[in-house]
């Protein structure tokens, strides 16, 4: 099964790609829809991209603006890939 949602997602990505510079605007959805099945299905895929947002704080509020409005299934799948531990400068120091 696993094979098979790749496949789609490789479908996917190259279509994205290959429609990217059209004008009808069809290549960013099946990039990231075939991102997104990636992501789903590879828990080291998604362990990437955590480590990728953590890193980077701009790209993690990208992300955070994409969860909070996509739709609930599209928005469990973003969630999954929050980083866990943000770096210290990223962080909101409380006072006592």
């Amino acid at each position: 099964m696993k094979l098979l949602w790749w496949t789609v997602a490789a479908v996917l990505i190259a279509l994205g790609l290959a429609t990217i510079w059209l004008p009808i605007p069809t290549g960013v959805p099946l990039l990231a829809l075939g991102s997104i099945l990636i992501i789903s299905t590879s828990r080291q895929a998604a362990r990437n991209l955590r480590n990728r947002r953590r890193r980077g704080p701009a790209l993690n509020h990208i992300f955070v603006w994409l969860e909070d409005r996509s739709p609930l299934r599209l928005s469990r799948i973003l969630k999954r890939t929050r980083p866990r531990n943000l770096p210290n400068s990223s962080r909101k120091i409380s006072s006592r």
